[in-house]
């Protein structure tokens, strides 16, 4: 078992291919002065969020849960290529409520949430190799599935980074998730789709981050046609110091990518994306068709920009000694954020 705190408050930082104790508690979070921070300051400083997405057709829809310390958040959309986004929900709660319930532990978790006619249930465990969601927002768009998904079968990427000197951020990225359970609906119509074709993206992240925290984000996956499976997980600007959160997967094998590119007009967004590293292991384009946006301004303490593009990738990626895999039109997101939190 992987120890997230180790003696002497110190973070044992690294990619972690094996099960985590996470024992965030022991963690001494320090000011600017290296002055100890406790209570209420250390709890709201702790920051959660679990993300998924869902390929399943024509549509792709997304949703997450947020736990920032003071505010619980979980929001949903769904997109198709017809329609645009067709359905958004919002749910909001103050920290110290009960709607929502989202245990500290990457590996093994039940998280709900239940507000009006809002409700999620995300269940993960890497012991039984199962990622199960049960969702229904706002009693209009509802969706379930059990997800295969374990550290031994799919080679998750899970790194462990400091985001400035006094504070650290775990994630664990993984693409694709597939099903052969999953239900979709809106508005008590079911929605048709291939089953065995639908793939899921993952996204836990958890930790102290830094005051300030910027990133661009990078997610889709696809089952090929010729049956080859395909996943990605690129970002910039999150934790570059230490261990990359790059990376792609071909029939659930992982290649870990140093750096990745962003090379698009943030002022036009909808003109299409260039994302690619040096070595030339990696080079998509991405056409952005929808998106899903936010913000918040709260003055000084409370600042938020999040826009989450939904759209199709083209391009390929080439792991050292193997052949090049091209694709095209595989339906996936890129995201601008930037918060002060």
């Amino acid at each position: 078992m992987y120890k997230l705190i180790g003696e002497n408050n110190r973070v044992n930082y690294g990619c972690i291919d094996e099960p985590i104790e996470w024992n965030y508690k022991k963690f001494k979070l320090l000011d600017f002065f290296n002055r100890e921070i406790k209570g209420f300051k250390k709890k709201i400083a702790y920051h959660q969020f679990n993300y998924v997405g869902i390929t399943a057709g024509e549509y792709i829809l997304g949703f997450a849960t947020v736990d920032l310390g003071y505010l619980y958040n979980v929001f949903a959309f769904i997109h198709s290529k017809n329609q645009g986004i067709i359905l958004e929900s919002d749910d909001k709660a103050l920290g110290i409520s009960n709607k929502m319930n989202f245990p500290k532990n990457p590996d093994n978790y039940l998280t709900t949430f239940k507000s009006g006619k809002t409700s999620v249930l995300v269940e993960k465990s890497h012991d039984r190799g199962t990622l199960n969601i049960d969702c229904n927002f706002k009693n209009r768009l509802k969706f379930k599935g059990r997800f295969l998904f374990s550290i031994e079968s799919h080679q998750p990427l899970r790194v462990l980074n400091p985001n400035v000197p006094t504070r650290f951020t775990y994630t664990e990225k993984c693409s694709p998730l597939t099903t052969t359970d999953f239900e979709l609906s809106l508005d008590g119509n079911l929605l048709e789709y291939e089953t065995d074709k639908v793939v899921a993206i993952y996204d836990w992240s958890g930790g102290y981050l830094g005051r300030e925290t910027n990133w661009y984000w990078t997610a889709f996956g696809a089952i090929l046609p010729d049956n080859t499976s395909i996943g990605a997980n690129f970002a910039a600007f999150t934790n570059e110091t230490y261990f990359s959160e790059n990376a792609f997967w071909i029939d659930h094998k992982r290649t870990r990518v140093n750096r990745v590119l962003y090379d698009f007009n943030e002022q036009e967004p909808y003109e299409r994306w260039h994302i690619y590293d040096e070595a030339g292991t990696v080079d998509i384009r991405f056409t952005p068709e929808g998106e899903r946006n936010d913000k918040m301004n709260g003055g000084p303490l409370v600042k938020m920009i999040f826009r989450q593009f939904v759209g199709t990738f083209d391009g390929f990626f080439k792991p050292e000694n193997n052949k090049k895999i091209a694709f095209t039109g595989i339906k996936g997101f890129c995201e601008i954020h930037r918060a002060i939190w």
